[in-house]
């Protein structure tokens, strides 16, 4: 068992983007993608895999192969790796996004980053 606070994981972020990661291994990773007040998750796919997106704080806009649908604190979104998403941040503070990828798939979205 182990007990996660999602506020541990929460920063203002320098840039546009600050991912930080909560947990991972072979089958699946969680992180909390901090979008600042403006900015936006740059259209991109997945391959494989399997995304459930939450919104913790603010709300966004989340474009899936052209389809626009606002999200909410309290909502959840499943996206097909396949399908080219985009995250925009509709807030006046920074976005808090709990983003669930399973199965893990490429290694490269298994770390901290700073956009």
């Amino acid at each position: 068992m182990q007990k996660i606070n999602f506020k541990d994981f929460f920063q203002t972020p320098e840039n546009k983007i600050a991912k930080r990661v909560i947990f991972k291994d072979e089958k699946v990773i969680a992180f909390i993608l901090n979008i600042a007040k403006g900015e936006m998750l740059p259209g991109h796919t997945h391959g494989e895999v399997s995304l459930l997106l939450q919104i913790l704080d603010g709300s966004a806009t989340v474009i899936t192969d052209g389809l626009e649908t606002a999200l909410e604190p309290g909502e959840l979104m499943k996206v097909e790796g396949s399908e080219k998403m985009q995250v925009i941040n509709q807030g006046e503070g920074t976005l808090r996004l709990f983003v669930t990828i399973a199965p893990m798939g490429n290694e490269a979205f298994a770390r901290d980053a700073d956009i």
